[in-house]
């Protein structure tokens, strides 16, 4: 387990600015679909990941500002799964 802390505010809903994550590093299929940490393009996120037909992936942010991001299978080199999201630690307010 790693911890990590949410920057911004893609994930709002399920995740806040703020908060931290507890990530599995050892689970990194996205099967069953859920919540992951993905390093793309030598950036990490924190998105729920959907695959698609024809071995692609939907990058999808709870925040309904945000658009769904297509990984198509021959652009899957620059992402990365580093583990699933499994706990999150908000703060008290």
């Amino acid at each position: 387990m790693a911890g990590v802390k949410v920057r911004g505010d893609s994930m709002d809903g399920t995740l806040a600015d703020g908060d931290w994550v507890l990530v599995d590093r050892s689970s990194r299929d996205p099967h069953p679909e859920g919540v992951f940490l993905l390093l793309v393009h030598d950036e990490r996120r924190i998105k729920r990941v959907q695959r698609v037909a024809g071995g692609a992936w939907l990058l999808i942010s709870d925040n309904p500002r945000y658009e769904k991001e297509l990984i198509k299978p021959h652009d899957m080199k620059d992402v990365a799964i580093l583990g699933w999201c499994e706990i999150r630690v908000g703060r008290v307010l």
